[in-house]
């Protein structure tokens, strides 16, 4: 070995020489116990203001309640048991520490007093959507602390754990709720603790009460009753609990009697059959917003669960798709249940209400409440005593050419009726005024003069009786049709105003009955009426006779210019007669059919199902010819013609100036002039 080399060598065995013995004259150092160590780790991690940032950049507080840790599972370990990559005697840690690994310890048994747990729940763990999660390296990814809580872990049976049951929303929600991670990770359902907590089942989670009716001694459901525990699946995956074709047994485990029905009603048979389409408990009742029926704002409260079948049956392509039948929402709002429904009444029928909720069957099988042989008693149930007869028709009536003819031809009879006879008037009123503006024979009367004698002479035209009897008609008339034409027309603006009026339909079926009362009462009084003298007189008088078809003719004649000669008009002209038989014929009509509506419990013991769809065409039709009739025609003749406007006061005091009685019915003046037996 030549010089410089053993140089080197002694060099460096001298420096190894000076170190051995610095180090030999450091005292010993002890091994640090885990009291010593937690208290080295709180020295930072006691103060409540010390934060840290997460791999988003976010302020997150990294404080640990020892008081909490003292009270958890955990309470005999010492931080770097789970903290392995830290090392408390080397500050600052590592920017990002790593994730804790609970299964070093539960599995692999890295501390040998740690639990064993089934390494099922690790396995179930890393097949589910969380445990993809943390595979696919998401730093958002929850893991076992994320829901068992970091260092204030409690067994599931203590009401202060993240797991117990009442908390476990909450503790979902840590995520699920986080506007910012819902967005980042595009997880379907935000805020889902908000809708759980107004949901029935949060609502009796918040009370403390266990399910009632459908659900009887069970607990309400949280989280992992529906999603699972360890095990939480996309609702995508085949396999999951909350996937479509499993959520029925799903809820079931609760609503064991509502499962037993639906799985025998036609929804339950489409599933089990495969088809897709067919609704399961969330297609009616929502997923985390399910509510009460008895709530307002659930989807099968009364009022909305029409338009929460129609969600399907509406449904053009499911239509096509798997046959459903058409037109039931149009028919059903067209319904007097309909219309009612509508406008907030919600004691009316809906489609659960004959149909059934959850047992729901095709009207062919036996055991529906919708068969032939059934419909006497699911109608009974809000109609007592009803008749056979309702099951004698369509309740969906579909009107048409094919599926009812008789049906049609009477509202095609009716409708050109109304268009022809209005359309009469009106071109009738607007010749009479036309002649009139040309000083040609018409309808109107002289205006009252001062200096005219006979306007000031008076002549009674209608007794107190018969005043009476016009006082009661209209009074009926207007009630009637106040109260009645809104269900005809339920979506005109106007009809909205009388049937949101306070009180609403209620209301309105009472100011209807009552004008009805009066209606009958009026054609008990009047032909007992026209038995008296007086009756018998005016009776006569109001006969249909040649003359005045001839009295049509001549006034025509004179609209079109062909003379100048008006007809003379006895005691009732062509027009008043007109209006007597019309009001005649449309009370009897408006009766009979009206008696067939209200009293359809006693109607259906005779009359069938379809009679009683006609009733109601019939009754709506009549209706408006009546209402066009007495608000175009009538009010023209008696109020509105020129030198009667604004109102003919004979209604009011039954007298008529001989001045106007001349000018309208001439033979009835001359025949008070020469003083005619009984005048």
């Amino acid at each position: 070995m030549n010089a410089p080399h053993r140089i080197m060598l002694l060099s460096i065995l001298a420096v190894l020489s000076i170190i051995a013995f610095v180090w030999a004259q450091q005292p010993a150092r002890k091994p640090m116990t885990a009291q010593r160590e937690i208290q080295a780790c709180q020295q930072c991690h006691g103060k409540p203001d010390l934060y840290g940032f997460d791999v988003h950049g976010r302020r997150r507080s990294v404080f640990v309640d020892i008081e909490a840790f003292h009270r958890s599972v955990h309470h005999n370990l010492r931080c770097t048991q789970c903290h392995t990559d830290i090392n408390p005697a080397q500050l600052p840690h590592a920017k990002h520490a790593q994730k804790v690994e609970c299964g070093s310890c539960h599995i692999e048994k890295r501390v040998a007093q740690a639990p064993t747990f089934q390494q099922a729940i690790f396995k179930t763990y890393a097949d589910s959507v969380h445990g993809e999660a943390v595979a696919r390296g998401n730093p958002d990814a929850p893991r076992c602390a994320d829901c068992h809580g970091h260092h204030d872990i409690l067994p599931t049976s203590d009401t202060r754990s993240h797991g117990y049951r009442t908390n476990i929303p909450q503790t979902c929600a840590r995520c699920h709720s986080d506007a910012q991670l819902v967005e980042w990770n595009r997880i379907p359902k935000g805020e889902v603790l908000f809708y759980y907590e107004r949901s029935v089942h949060g609502q009796l989670r918040k009370q403390g009460k266990n399910g009632a009716s459908s659900a009887p001694g069970k607990p309400p459901a949280v989280c992992t009753d529906c999603h699972g525990v360890h095990g939480i699946r996309r609702a995508n995956d085949p396999n999951p609990t909350v996937a479509r074709a499993h959520l029925p047994e799903t809820c079931g485990k609760c609503h064991t009697a509502i499962f037993t029905q639906w799985k025998q009603s036609i929804h339950g048979q489409a599933v089990a059959e495969g088809v897709k389409d067919a609704p399961v408990c969330t297609d009616c009742h929502g997923e985390h917003t399910i509510r009460s029926p008895q709530d307002p704002e659930s989807s099968v409260y009364p009022q909305h669960i029409v338009a929460t079948c129609s969600k399907c049956h509406e449904n053009q392509r499911l239509q096509r798709a798997i046959g459903l039948p058409t037109l039931r929402l149009s028919t059903y709002r067209q319904s007097f249940h309909g219309i009612m429904n509508r406008y907030g009444e919600s004691t009316v029928a809906h489609c659960a209400s004959c149909h059934g909720a959850h047992n729901i069957l095709p009207s062919s099988d036996p055991r529906s409440t919708i068969n032939p042989a059934n419909l006497q008693k699911t109608c009974g149930s809000c109609h007592p005593g009803i008749g056979k007869g309702v099951a004698l028709g369509k309740v969906h009536f579909v009107g048409t050419r094919t599926a009812s003819p008789l049906y049609w031809f009477i509202k095609v009879a009716y409708q050109i009726a109304i268009f022809t006879t209005i359309g009469f008037f009106l071109i009738y009123m607007l010749l009479d005024l036309w002649n009139y503006r040309r000083g040609r024979p018409s309808h109107a009367v002289s205006p009252h003069r001062a200096d005219d004698p006979l306007s000031h002479e008076y002549v009674e035209r209608l007794t107190l009786n018969e005043r009476l009897q016009h006082l009661v008609l209209v009074v009926a008339f207007t009630l009637l049709v106040l109260s009645g034409m809104p269900l005809s027309y339920p979506e005109a603006g106007w009809a909205r105003v009388f049937l949101e009026f306070p009180g609403g339909p209620e209301a309105r079926g009472i100011v209807h009955r009552v004008g009805a009362v009066l209606l009958i009462a009026l054609a008990i009084w009047h032909p007992l009426w026209l038995m008296t003298p007086r009756g018998r007189e005016q009776l006569k008088h109001l006969r249909w006779t040649r003359k005045d078809f001839a009295d049509i003719w001549q006034m025509l004649r004179c609209y079109l210019g062909l003379s100048q000669e008006k007809p003379r008009f006895g005691r009732f002209n062509w027009i008043e007669k007109f209006e007597y038989l019309a009001v005649v014929w449309g009370t009897v009509v408006m009766i009979l059919t009206g008696l067939v509506m209200w009293g359809e419990e006693l109607a259906f013991r005779y009359l069938p199902l379809w009679v009683w769809h006609i009733a109601r065409l019939i009754h709506g039709y009549e209706a408006l010819l009546a209402f066009l009739t007495i608000i175009i025609w009538h009010m023209y003749h008696v109020h509105f013609k020129p030198g009667m406007f604004p109102m003919s006061r004979v209604w009011l005091d039954g007298r008529i100036s001989l001045r106007h009685l001349q000018e309208e019915h001439p033979l009835e003046y001359e025949r008070i002039r020469k003083g005619a037996p009984g005048e």
